[in-house]
């Protein structure tokens, strides 16, 4: 069932402007009319000094009987290269903190290019030449557990395919089920193996002789695949029919990136936050679900982020990858993706522009597209129902409903220094909803989606070690059935009602 009638056609707009209106995308410390949650005031356009215009308005009617998939609380995780458990990176940083704040039931997937060129022993052996991103051990995969034990995460655990040795990759999974115990939820077999194998035929002749080797010497330790590479998602569909006979993975699992900074592509904000990237997104989810039912196991996006090739600095690393992330999740989840897994882009010479948690000294620094992860995340969990999203290009609409509860997500990927705000009458459709919480995710600085800093999420930051206050939401009121809210372009809202 299609969920939403969303996602027009038309273009976002052209070229982002570095400079918005003032207070651009706040809406956290808005004030309250009668019936209304209203963006303070109107503002000034700091490059021409012209007021900013009148709020455009928006009818969005909810359907609350009418419901889909359910989001679950865990669906946003971490991607990391096997380079950084090589090196131990995070034993000496809070990561723990950062995933108690997104809380329990998250994964953590260990793989990434790095994954080919990492090697495993148990025996102390001397790592071969091709081994550029170090070794693994048994002792590395402690500090790894240890986070995962104590945040209630779970670990997707990658096995080298690129250099085939089937009874390595056994070793290496019986002592992660020792090591990681319940917290292991599967092992990867081979890490975009299109790079590498013929066609899905061969990967899959090659999964078959890990899965047996596997299975052997750890049995009961599930397994996922193919893990191809965004635009290989032919490969979910030659794979899955090769499986289908007797299925081997509890998960298939895909990778996804809407933009690219590959071999001299350039991203842009409006490329990230139009609705080309959304149609490709969609499609992606679409390939992954499809090989996922004839398997009858759940589909997983285990590696994603906005670019691919480390993310564009400008793009990657703004407030628009916080909006486009909330909109991401969303879409995902509705159509019944189970999770989506963030590449983290952590080396040795600091952080790419992608990754959302930036290694500073003694601990980690949130970038704003974490912020757009731990919104998500903040949605809760309940059945996606169907809306009417008249203006789904600019103005991205969400419905959730838990029980006598529904919350509704508006995520507007406008620019702010270019468009109004929009007043958002919202027709709920469920009896006996007395009362709104809205909590906004937004930025304070003037740069708008441009915007590296002063992102606020329910009026706070995430702090030191992954703190993070408890939101203040701003009231809303309901009457007769429906409220009504203004949204400022570049900003979202979160709006639980009860």
């Amino acid at each position: 069932m299609r969920i939403s009638t969303r996602r027009r056609t038309t273009a976002l707009g052209t070229a982002v402007v570095a400079a918005a209106l003032t207070g651009g995308a706040l809406i956290g410390g808005a004030s309250i009319g009668a019936g209304t949650a209203q963006a303070s005031g109107t503002s000034a356009d700091p490059a021409t000094g012209a007021a900013a215009s009148a709020a455009a308005g928006l009818a969005i009617t909810v359907h609350p009987d009418q419901t889909g998939h359910r989001l679950n609380p865990g669906f946003v995780g971490l991607s990391f290269g096997a380079a950084t458990v090589a090196a131990d990176n995070y034993s000496s940083t809070d990561l723990a903190g950062y995933l108690s704040t997104l809380g329990p039931g998250g994964t953590l997937r260990v793989g990434g290019n790095s994954g080919d060129t990492t090697f495993w022993t148990s025996t102390g052996e001397t790592a071969p030449s091709w081994a550029t991103s170090g070794t693994i051990t048994p002792a590395k995969l402690q500090p790894l557990a240890a986070i995962a034990k104590a945040t209630g995460w779970k670990v997707i655990l990658a096995v080298n395919l690129k250099h085939p040795d089937p009874a390595r990759a056994a070793d290496e999974a019986r002592y992660a089920r020792q090591i990681f115990g319940r917290s292991l939820l599967a092992v990867e077999v081979g890490n975009e193996p299109n790079f590498y194998e013929a066609n899905p035929a061969a990967y899959y002749a090659d999964f078959e002789t890990y899965a047996s080797a596997i299975r052997a010497a750890a049995p009961g330790v599930a397994l996922t695949g193919p893990d191809a590479e965004t635009n290989h998602s032919s490969w979910l569909g030659g794979f899955a029919a090769a499986d289908a006979a007797h299925p081997d993975v509890s998960m298939v699992t895909d990778h996804t990136y809407p933009t690219s900074a590959c071999g001299g592509s350039v991203a842009t904000i409006a490329q990230l936050l139009g609705t080309a990237s959304v149609q490709y997104e969609n499609a992606n989810a679409q390939a992954a679900l499809s090989a996922a039912r004839q398997l009858h196991v759940p589909a997983a996006m285990t590696e994603t982020n906005s670019t691919v090739c480390a993310g564009t600095a400008g793009v990657s690393d703004t407030f628009a990858s916080a909006l486009w992330a909330l909109d991401y999740n969303l879409l995902l989840a509705q159509d019944g993706v189970a999770s989506a897994e963030f590449m983290d882009g952590t080396n040795a010479a600091g952080c790419d522009p992608y990754t959302p948690l930036c290694p500073t000294t003694g601990d980690l620094t949130a970038r704003p597209l974490y912020y757009g992860m731990l919104a998500t995340e903040l949605v809760g969990g309940g059945d996606f129902v169907a809306l009417d999203d008249p203006d789904s290009a600019d103005v991205r609409a969400y419905a959730v409903r838990d029980g006598g509860h529904l919350t509704v997500v508006l995520d507007d990927v406008q620019d702010p220094a270019s468009h109004q705000a929009t007043t958002v009458d919202l027709a709920l459709g469920l009896k006996g909803l007395r009362h709104g919480s809205l909590t906004a995710l937004a930025t304070t600085s003037p740069d708008g989606l441009a915007a590296t800093s002063g992102i606020t999420l329910g009026g706070g930051q995430v702090g030191a070690h992954g703190a993070f206050p408890a939101p203040r939401p701003t009231p809303v009121a309901v009457r007769h059935g429906s409220a009504s809210v203004t949204v400022r372009a570049g900003s979202a809202v979160i709006i639980r009602f009860s």
